[in-house]
């Protein structure tokens, strides 16, 4: 119950607050607060005088109220987006762990094929001279052959 009349009052006080703050109220005081000065309105000095005092004691703690109420929902807001970012932030981290995992995996392939590479260039050096030894041994045999 009493659950029930705070969430009224605070959503009253968020409505007042907000119609309050809007510029349509500002122009309503400043005519008001005009009034007085025409002088067919002399008389009732003191009322106006009075409605805005009674205007102004209600509004200050209205306005205040209302202010506190928006201040911890815009609290709750940046504590929500405070998750979320941190949220991101580790699927970040976990995302450049992974790539970073990846191209230590790539670079170390890499390295093997260089490896690799290098010892196929060997092989081919080596085949290269067996060519020529097998080629100057045909040359001989066919020179020996012809004899």
């Amino acid at each position: 119950m009493i659950a029930k009349i705070n969430q009224s009052n605070e959503t009253l006080a968020l409505h007042l607050t907000k119609a309050f703050g809007t510029m349509w109220i500002c122009y309503a005081f400043m005519v008001y607060g005009v009034l007085p000065a025409f002088a067919v309105f002399h008389p009732y000095q003191e009322s106006f005088l009075y409605w805005s005092n009674w205007v102004q004691l209600w509004s200050l703690p209205l306005i205040l109220v209302g202010t506190n109420i928006l201040g911890r929902d815009a609290e709750k807001r940046s504590q929500l987006d405070h998750e979320k970012l941190a949220k991101s932030y580790e699927e970040q981290q976990r995302t450049y762990k992974q790539v970073i995992a990846m191209l230590t995996k790539q670079e170390e392939m890499m390295t093997a094929m260089l490896q690799q590479d290098k010892v196929l260039e060997a092989q081919n050096i080596v085949l290269a001279e067996q060519t020529e030894v097998l080629a100057e041994q045909t040359d001989i045999l066919k020179k020996g052959s012809s004899d």
